[in-house]
């Protein structure tokens, strides 16, 4: 069953980080990437799925790998 996610429900650094959970890297990496705290990537991470209603990390990860590969503009770009 096909449904649509809206990305409006998520912030910036929200779609920030779905990029990075697309790599595969885990909470501290990406905690140390971005100079957080494991923990608070992990919360961030939660309410990413909450938001999105996505039951798993892993149906979290699979979305962030296919909107890794979607086009986005420039003033979408994540830094």
């Amino acid at each position: 069953m096909a449904y649509k996610i809206s990305l409006d429900l998520i912030s910036p650094r929200e779609k920030k980080l779905l990029r990075r959970f697309a790599s595969g890297k885990t909470d501290k990496e990406i905690g140390l990437e971005l100079g957080d705290r494991e923990e608070r990537i992990a919360a961030q991470r939660q309410r990413i799925r909450e938001k999105l209603e996505i039951q798993t990390n892993e149906q979290l990860v699979v979305l962030a790998g296919r909107l890794a590969r979607w086009p986005y503009r420039r003033s979408q770009a994540p830094e």
